[in-house]
């Protein structure tokens, strides 16, 4: 039935286990670069490129081991572009709002939400079988609210720095 939870790896721990292992990746990408680092917006875009391409690669690899390639007849080429396009800018947000005030300002809460929006779409992506539902509803149904969760994260840092640590 479509949309049923199926794990493309075989079980819903393994799944759960390359999630978490690739959302640790993610999040701690910014503490790779020694200093002098990128600077913050050129960290931010191309970190979230990079993660975007290799999210919606794993939502790739997962329709192609377990639906095969998609039919002309079943999917219209230019409404999945649009659609995969649309979760390339979401998912991009995930990581390059933490890179960006990371990479300004050390904050490292939002680092955390990095890593529960990778869990989220890792998780989704993989446990449907590389089905269009996923990437249909992302960019309207789970990511945004991932995006806000994670902007609420360094507005709360910012707060408690500036007004709770510098008191």
């Amino acid at each position: 039935m479509p949309g049923s939870p199926d794990p493309v790896l075989g079980s819903d721990a393994l799944t759960l286990g390359v999630a978490c292992f690739f959302a640790a990746l993610a999040a701690a990408a910014p503490y790779w670069f020694p200093a002098p680092r990128p600077r913050p917006a050129t960290f931010a875009v191309g970190g979230g490129a990079v993660y975007a391409a290799s999210c919606l690669a794993v939502w790739a690899v997962a329709r192609l081991a377990t639906v095969g390639l998609p039919s002309a007849a079943s999917e219209q080429p230019a409404t999945l572009g649009v659609v995969l396009a649309l979760n390339a800018v979401v998912i991009a947000l995930q990581v390059a709002i933490p890179y960006y005030v990371y990479a300004r300002w050390r904050f490292v809460a939002p680092l955390a939400g990095a890593f529960a929006a990778t869990v989220a779409v890792l998780v989704l992506f993989l446990n449907v079988n590389g089905e269009t539902d996923p990437v249909g509803l992302y960019p309207f149904v789970f990511g945004p609210p991932l995006v806000v969760a994670t902007c609420i994260l360094a507005l709360a840092e910012f707060g408690v720095r500036r007004f709770l640590l510098a008191g």
